[in-house]
């Protein structure tokens, strides 16, 4: 899954972007020169979760964050040997 989207703080806007695939989560805003970065290894959090468990963080460098907008949502599709298959007998395979 692909989160992109904007946190609106008091000092200005950080484009975001959030990846979460089966190896674990990871995020990167955008912060004038540098980029922030931070993942964990475990699938086990949706990416808007870990993105606001880093929110006091990045309060520092934003300033009090006014809200946190999601421009886009990509799912990647996973093909599984069962949907596949399934797929092929429906066809008359």
């Amino acid at each position: 899954m692909l989160v992109r989207g904007k946190i609106v703080g008091k000092n200005y806007s950080a484009p975001f972007v959030v990846r979460k695939d089966k190896g674990g989560v990871s995020v990167r805003v955008e912060l004038g020169d540098e980029d922030f970065t931070y993942s964990i290894d475990c699938p086990c959090l949706e990416p808007l979760e870990l993105l606001g468990l880093l929110l006091p963080s990045l309060e520092e460098e934003l300033g009090e964050i006014q809200g946190v907008f999601v421009e886009e949502v990509k799912e990647e599709k996973s093909h599984s040997r069962l949907k596949s298959l399934l797929r092929f007998l429906s066809k008359g395979g």
